[in-house]
């Protein structure tokens, strides 16, 4: 009759908390990503981050960034930035966005909503495939 092996005392504890919820869908992206990595597929998503700007085409700019799937202002008052992320099915939108705020020269381009080198010169013309492609391919 062999002897079964003593259990440390963390697995004598009862399980007090579950180690998975059920249902995920009222966490935030993030939080599912640090929690459940990989258990909540996303789509991929490229962003614009933007300064306030004078001029006729910001209220344009402001409309179309409010279309995006993410959609967040960030600081207050005269630091007031704006960020928006697009799916592949929204390429059409932020181009046209891009096509406002790009040439502002504190314009961010964001891949999966961090800042990451040569966003503009490679990420963001690899996205513009899906303008004119099936984004769901």
């Amino acid at each position: 009759m062999g002897r079964d092996s003593a259990k440390t005392f963390a697995e004598r504890l009862p399980e007090v908390v579950p180690k998975q919820e059920a249902d995920i869908s009222a966490l935030s992206d993030e939080m599912a990503d640090l929690l459940y990595p990989g258990r909540r597929p996303r789509p991929f998503r490229m962003g614009v981050v933007f300064d306030s700007f004078g001029g006729p085409n910001y209220p344009r700019a402001l409309e179309i960034a409010r279309r995006s799937s993410v959609y967040r202002e960030l600081g207050s008052g005269p630091a007031l930035r704006h960020q928006a992320e697009f799916d592949a099915s929204e390429a059409r939108t932020m181009r046209a966005l891009y096509d406002i705020v790009g040439k502002i020269h504190t314009t961010e381009v964001l891949v999966e909503g961090r800042r990451v080198p040569y966003a503009r010169e490679l990420w963001l013309p690899l996205y513009w495939i899906f303008v004119n492609g099936d984004a769901t391919a």
